[in-house]
């Protein structure tokens, strides 16, 4: 065997031994806290809700000028980078 394999395999057992004894120091005493949870605060964006009843209508969106006008807002929007995202 040549020195770089000995090596490698001597790194993957030393790894794989650090994780047995993490594994082994939290054991069946590990306790996760509470997991804490944050509401998002989501402006109201009149396009993005559009674009998801557009989404929701699957096929039936294709004919709907209402959704055509929102796909070509969002189109303007997102390949004008001179435009803030605030409109």
């Amino acid at each position: 065997m040549d020195l770089n394999r000995v090596l490698r395999l001597s790194a993957a057992g030393l790894l794989g031994l650090a994780l047995l004894g993490v594994a082994g120091a939290l054991g069946d005493d590990y306790i996760p806290g509470p997991v804490r949870t944050f509401l998002a605060v989501v402006p109201a964006d009149p396009l993005a809700a559009e674009l998801l009843r557009c989404q929701k209508l699957g096929s039936e969106a294709a004919g709907n000028p209402s959704c055509e006008e929102a796909w070509a807002e969002n189109r303007t929007l997102f390949f004008s980078p001179n435009l803030s995202p605030e409109r």
